[in-house]
């Protein structure tokens, strides 16, 4: 299968030859698959916000290539431009970047910058509005007098109306109470199965990874530490405890049963698993 997205040597230093110098990331090789939602876990400073400011053009690389479908995004001007709505990124607290009059000239102003015509322009902001799970009547309120989690949805809803190829979030769970962090990792969840897009997940909340990727990409001091799929990261859990990182809390629970002389996997991350493994020790002893 060939990778939408393909970082290939990726380097990027910031304030070079200054004292300030600081190599963010360093021989970054990734791929990005159509479909698949990949987590990115690493510690504050690890390079992170770097990295998939790279992925849509925002920061050009000091060395190495960007490819989106095989060609470089920085391959001039205007293709550079077209990957901003082909990789649509969600910074952290999106909310702030709210500035329209109205929820729907927010959510229809990517869409207005793409010049489409304004039948569409509507489709796509009704289909957005679904996607995240807010009701048609928002569209006509003030984005300012929306609760937090209501205005980070719109947020998120402003990069969908683009449809992007790839949909980059950046802690989109950061600030919000455990009701409003579940509606939007469900509602992404949703968004990638409905629409069969890559969504890329940057997060701290190793529940949200755990519930949400299909592949984890752990970043450590600007390289990739490691990578693989979700059991198989998280069953490392040593390991990225000692690169500063946690682990799901039902896989902290599998580690300790395990030390205490329980023969269960440590690679579990869900409740469901957990149960598994602890009926399977049942029907051992039968």
């Amino acid at each position: 299968m060939d990778a939408i997205i393909s970082v290939r040597g990726l380097t990027h230093v910031y304030s070079p030859n200054t004292p300030f110098e600081q190599v963010a990331i360093k021989d970054i090789n990734l791929d990005i698959y159509k479909g698949e939602i990949i987590g990115v876990i690493g510690h504050t400073g690890s390079g992170k916000s770097t990295l998939i400011s790279h992925l849509n053009g925002l920061i050009k690389p000091a060395a190495g290539t960007v490819t989106f479908n095989g060609e470089n995004i920085w391959k001039s001007k205007e293709f550079t431009h077209s990957i901003r709505f082909k990789v649509g990124l969600v910074f952290q607290y999106p909310e702030y970047q709210l500035f329209e009059e109205t929820v729907y000239r927010d959510i229809a102003f990517g869409p207005t910058n793409m010049g489409l015509k304004e039948d569409e322009i509507r489709g796509r902001v009704a289909d957005a509005i679904r996607f995240v799970g807010l009701k048609p009547d928002i569209l006509e309120k003030s984005p300012f007098s929306l609760s937090g989690g209501q205005k980070r949805r719109v947020a998120i809803a402003g990069v969908i109306a683009m449809m992007p190829d790839v949909l980059i979030l950046d802690e989109p769970t950061a600030g919000l109470d455990p009701r409003g962090r579940a509606d939007i990792i469900n509602h992404v969840k949703a968004y990638n199965k409905s629409t069969g897009l890559s969504v890329v997940l940057v997060t701290h909340n190793m529940e949200d990874i755990a519930q949400t990727v299909d592949r984890i990409i752990v970043l450590k001091k600007g390289e990739i530490m490691m990578t693989g799929g979700t059991s198989e990261v998280f069953s490392r859990g040593k390991e990225l405890e000692a690169a500063g990182l946690a682990v799901p809390q039902i896989t902290q629970v599998a580690n300790r049963l395990f030390d205490a002389g329980l023969n269960i996997s440590t690679s579990v991350y869900t409740v469901e698993q957990l149960k598994n493994e602890l009926l399977s020790l049942g029907g051992a002893r039968k």
